[in-house]
């Protein structure tokens, strides 16, 4: 009895009975007296309800008075008798307690409290209990099922070392094609992160191939993951051929990948510049995506972020910001903080792009980002931040972020991310006044995106920065030759960026003042169709910039005022300056006042008439003859293209 209340940990004293009555021959009376008798011994305190140990000390050593085999058959009383739910953990400790090898109750039970515990957030919890109870499990597939659950848990919680263990242990401990397919998949995503995304592209084309003879649709699914991982290496080619095999083998299953695949084969063929292809596909899966975006299904993560990122690309803002809100805060509820994070940083250059400088900077500085410590995830969300900080001029900030993105991105593979890092610094060094420097990052990125087939303006705005720097640089041919680049995808999409860059490069290697002031007017045009105002902005800036630099022609003032307006309101501080620049050349070369075309005598004649005299008044002042005067007074006349004393003193005295 006194074994019992060492091993029970609820102190109630109904549950000692009841466990004593499970264990021999005493009847409800004969318990009760045996308790009656260690209190009266002084053994244990009975109050009320309650039962303890008069010395709490003395618990350990009934433990160690118990032979292993009592001690495992009071667990197993202990557990017969708390049905509760509230004794759910307790119940599930003394079974393991009363456990030797495999038990099949107690693996259960400690499943059951995983499950809980993955389901109220509790993921480290939860990887706890689902590690404890797979070696417990007497069917190896159950063993192997609760290892892949403790390493999704162990991957919520931020534990990417053992999640790998375990995803290891489980596709190894199964022989289930359809189990060692889904670790593999979800392997293959944590090892994206974690090694680069060429790596997990072939372990999900190897496990594609594996499960192929047993479920087409896992195997296609596979295959939709491995052209996602190949779009971060920026193999934009490859990726396609990938998603156009994993549609060919959807056709053969039950339909659950095809649309998956057919959203893939949509989203790289608007990437490779394949406008008819995009245009065919999305507006059907854009209405599937309607349907699934209120099911809050986690296989529906990538299927929704992908549907945002294109609305996002495409310009319908307002669309994408509703799915990529949705996804974001759908992974936050499930603990998939990586998969939170890049929605939120998508989010953040959706804001950049339309204008809210402010939300995209409390976007990529909120806890959900910084707390990010999956290498590829992280290292994506520095160059989106980089980004950033290169519109507000954040120098040091941005240069930091993107170089140590660009060092480590590199060595994993993320061509994608050293993209975005290249972009972010060649934007910085554009506003700063350093075209040369902001060439050199372009050039590389262009190389990766021409080796590659990323075709397509919409997705990073990097083009008409190319063409910029390149001609701000000195090099207007290899500048013309990237404008033709440009115009070339903007005619092959309806989008308005691209149309509205285009333009605005054309102004600048216009061949002429006015053909220029044509090519600046269309630009604008097209910026009138679309909430982008930093890039309005900087169209305002080049043509007061070309307008500033013309002997004659239109004022750049009012363009110089409202870019102004806007790069202040952005936050967008090194822009501000180069608008102040401009200010300050106009202010240098304004024009000289009329008197300047004067000769000193003139002016001298041209100051007295100014004053009221009369010429012959003028005369005396002077000390010269009156027909001197009349001669001076004629030449100020032609000069000045003017006709009378009246006019004369107007424009003497407004000067």
């Amino acid at each position: 009895m006194l074994g019992v209340v060492a091993v029970d940990v609820t102190g109630e004293v109904a549950v000692v009975r009841s466990a004593l009555e499970l264990l021999g021959d005493d009847t409800k009376s004969q318990a009760a007296a045996d308790l009656v008798a260690a209190e009266a011994s002084g053994r244990v305190v009975i109050s009320g309800s309650r039962i303890a140990f008069a010395v709490p000390t003395s618990a350990a050593a009934w433990l160690l008075n118990l032979e292993p085999e009592e001690r495992r058959a009071v667990h197993r009383a202990l557990a017969d008798v708390l049905t509760e739910p509230r004794h759910r953990e307790m119940r599930a400790e003394h079974l393991v307690g009363a456990a030797i090898g495999p038990d099949t109750d107690a693996s259960n039970a400690l499943a059951e409290l995983g499950q809980r515990a993955a389901q109220r957030g509790a993921t480290r919890i939860a990887a706890e209990y689902y590690t404890r109870a797979a070696p417990l499990a007497g069917d190896p597939e159950v063993r192997a099922l609760r290892m892949h659950l403790a390493a999704d848990s162990s991957w919520n919680a931020g534990d990417y070392d053992a999640a790998r263990a375990a995803f290891s242990d489980a596709f190894i401990g199964s022989s289930q094609p359809a189990l060692r397919a889904d670790t593999m998949l979800q392997l293959g995503q944590l090892e994206m992160y974690q090694r680069g995304p060429r790596y997990a592209r072939d372990l999900f084309l190897a496990a594609s191939k594996a499960v192929e003879p047993y479920d087409i649709d896992r195997a296609a699914n596979l295959l939709v993951h491995a052209a996602s991982t190949a779009t971060l290496s920026s193999d934009i080619v490859g990726a396609l051929s990938i998603a156009r095999q994993a549609e060919l083998l959807a056709r053969g299953g039950n339909g659950t990948s095809a649309i998956a695949a057919s959203l893939m084969v949509a989203f790289l063929s608007f990437h490779h510049g394949d406008t008819a292809e995009f245009d065919a596909r999305f507006p059907e899966l854009s209405r599937i995506a309607e349907l699934v975006l209120d099911a809050d299904v986690p296989e529906a993560d990538l299927f929704l972020q992908l549907v945002g990122m294109t609305h996002v690309y495409s310009e319908r803002w307002d669309t994408g910001r509703m799915y990529l809100t949705a996804v974001g805060h759908g992974a936050s509820r499930r603990k998939r903080s990586a998969t939170a994070a890049l929605a939120s940083a998508t989010l953040a250059e959706l804001c950049w792009r339309s204008g809210r400088w402010e939300e995209a900077s409390a976007l990529v500085s909120s806890d959900l980002v910084l707390d990010v410590t999956l290498t590829g995830a992280r290292l994506w969300l520095l160059a989106f931040t980089a980004h950033i900080d290169a519109g507000l001029g954040r120098t040091d900030e941005c240069r930091s972020r993107a170089r140590l993105a660009i060092d480590e991105a590199e060595l994993m593979g993320f061509d994608t991310v050293v993209m975005w890092a290249r972009h972010a610094l060649g934007l910085l060094e554009l506003g700063l006044g350093s075209p040369s420097a902001a060439a050199a990052h372009l050039d590389r990125l262009a190389a990766t995106a021409t080796a590659h087939g990323l075709l397509d303006p919409s997705g990073m705005w990097w083009q008409a920065d190319h063409v910029e720097a390149l001609l701000r640089a000195g090099r207007r041919r290899e500048s013309m030759a990237a404008l033709a680049r440009l115009e070339v995808a903007a005619t092959q999409s309806d989008r308005v960026w691209p149309a509205a860059a285009a333009a605005r490069c054309r102004a600048l290697l216009a061949p002429s003042a006015d053909a220029a002031e044509v090519c600046f007017a269309e630009a604008l045009t097209y910026h009138a169709r679309l909430t982008a105002p930093f890039e309005l902005a900087r169209t305002l800036l080049c043509r007061a910039e070309h307008r500033a630099a013309q002997p004659t022609g239109p004022d750049p003032t009012t363009d110089l005022d409202e870019a102004a307006a806007i790069f202040v309101a952005l936050g967008a501080v090194a822009w501000g300056a180069r608008v102040q620049a401009v200010r300050n050349r106009v202010a240098a070369h304004a024009a000289p006042p009329p008197h300047s075309v004067l000769s000193p005598a003139e002016r001298r004649v041209a100051a007295a008439v100014a004053e009221g005299l009369t010429n012959r008044e003028v005369a005396a002042q002077l000390h010269v003859g009156e027909k001197t005067v009349e001669f001076h007074l004629h030449n100020c006349y032609l000069k000045l293209g003017i006709t009378s004393r009246t006019q004369l003193v107007r424009l003497l005295t407004r000067a």
